[in-house]
């Protein structure tokens, strides 16, 4: 059988049974475990699966909810990551800034901080920026989104595109050893990857609810992110994955 056919059986065993361990893959398709831990590993990277100590597990997504319920959650941790991301930030820098509770509240940290120039897809991180006499706000166009109060699509990314910064800030909807950065959002996932494409560095916001999750829509890998900014310890699986990518992961306290 070809991996790929014998990856779609797992699938479908793991989408009746929502786990499955080594030892019954191999008695159900009577090959090796080391073969059947590269099947789990593909599946893992594609982010199909979550890959367990012996096993493999349906990844746990979940929906974000709506903006301003996400505002009232996790509001200290949120507060305390906002700080540490702030100290992060020189005075001159150029900030591409996404839509996000956790940088709504990272942008409310930057009032102290002189000459910065800030160019977002947010209305809100955009008023609150656009209060600070010392800081130059642009605001990027595109279709509007009355939830998050956000501009997306061709239009947004194209602007986008026509910046070059010294850092991108951006929270995202999982995070994962394998499966990387993603998003719940496919429309603010386009948004990160461009603010990505055109940055010298990156900076990530995330609380501990993000940490081991899977998101449908990839926004992008390890390899390209500078800081983590977390509230809490990573697991040691995704902790070393960050060291991999050398990523400097950064506890707010």
């Amino acid at each position: 059988m070809k991996p790929g056919d014998r990856q779609l059986l797992i699938l479908e065993i793991l989408h009746q049974q929502g786990e499955v361990s080594v030892k019954e893959l191999v008695a159900q398709f009577d090959i090796s475990a080391e073969t059947i831990r590269r099947d789990l590993s593909s599946l893992s990277i594609a982010g199909k699966i979550h890959k367990t100590h012996g096993g493999g597990i349906l990844p746990q997504i979940i929906g974000e909810g709506p903006y301003q319920q996400r505002m009232r959650e996790n509001v200290s941790a949120k507060r305390q990551i906002a700080k540490t991301a702030s100290e992060l930030i020189n005075p001159g820098e150029t900030l591409f800034i996404d839509s996000g509770s956790t940088t709504l509240t990272f942008a409310e940290e930057l009032s102290v901080i002189d000459n910065l120039t800030i160019i977002t897809n947010s209305v809100d991180i955009a008023k609150v920026m656009g209060a600070v006499n010392s800081v130059q706000v642009f605001l990027i166009g595109g279709q509007y989104g009355s939830d998050n109060r956000e501009t997306v699509g061709p239009i947004a990314i194209s602007q986008i595109n026509k910046f070059r910064v010294t850092t991108t800030v951006l929270t995202v909807g999982g995070i994962h050893a394998e499966a990387g950065l993603t998003d719940y959002n496919v429309d603010e996932a386009h948004i990160a990857q461009a603010m990505v494409k055109n940055t010298d560095k990156l900076i990530v916001l995330a609380d501990s609810t993000k940490m081991d999750q899977i998101a449908p829509f990839e926004v992008t890998n390890f390899e390209k992110v500078d800081y983590l900014v977390c509230d809490s310890p990573v697991n040691t699986i995704i902790k070393d994955a960050l060291n991999e990518a050398n990523v400097d992961l950064l506890i707010a306290s």
